[in-house]
């Protein structure tokens, strides 16, 4: 296995941190600190297949038409879990990624990235495609497009990764000023409540 140099590695997909290491996660706007208790992978496979055209309720996606962004009802999570997913579709659609829906992931102030089937052509491994879901109501949405000129029946994407599940840290001993700098990510902080962490994006952000 390659070593891993960041959260983003260009190597096959790997975890990110190891069972009883920190994560610090980007998510309802704060920093929230959590360990990890079990990890596990979620291999690609049939069931982490979503097709986009019947899950819309229709029965055809009209050419240069699009599929509204919406939650994808297998990647809804419980309390405390935590996956780290790659992507690409298997049709010829585009994915465009919004998490939570209200705010777009790969964006810049110009772009919103989408991943297609040439995705792959230039990134083999699909680093590019990685993010993060958190918990119980705060899914991601996939928002599809048809680049065709005619219409298709199928859209399908696939997802694969790892799944975690994760505790709370205690900090009931901290001080609320310090608490605040925590959310805030200060990492003085950090490191004296945390210790080691690895920081990860579970939701878009603007600045």
């Amino acid at each position: 296995m390659p070593e891993l140099s960041g959260i983003y590695d260009s190597a096959t997909i790997q975890p990110v941190a190891k069972i009883k290491e920190n994560l610090s996660i980007w998510t309802l706007g704060r920093w929230q600190h959590y360990k990890i208790e079990f990890l596990e992978p979620i291999p690609p496979g049939p069931a982490s297949i979503v097709e986009m055209v019947s899950l819309s309720g229709a029965t055809r996606l009209a050419g240069a038409g699009t599929i509204a962004k919406r939650i994808i009802q297998v990647l809804q999570l419980n309390d405390y879990e935590f996956v780290h997913l790659r992507w690409e579709p298997l049709d010829n659609v585009e994915g465009v990624l919004w998490e939570q829906a209200g705010q777009a992931r790969f964006f810049t102030a110009n772009i919103h990235a989408r991943v297609d089937r040439n995705t792959r052509l230039w990134d083999p491994n699909l680093t590019s495609t990685t993010f993060w879901v958190l918990g119980r109501n705060r899914d991601m949405n996939l928002e599809v497009r048809n680049p065709l000129q005619y219409a298709i029946a199928i859209a399908r994407f696939i997802f694969f990764g790892y799944r975690m599940i994760l505790v709370d840290i205690d900090l009931s001993g901290v001080p609320s000023p310090d608490k605040a700098k925590l959310e805030k990510g200060d990492l003085d902080t950090v490191r004296k409540y945390i210790g080691a962490t690895t920081w990860l994006p579970a939701e878009g952000k603007t600045a």
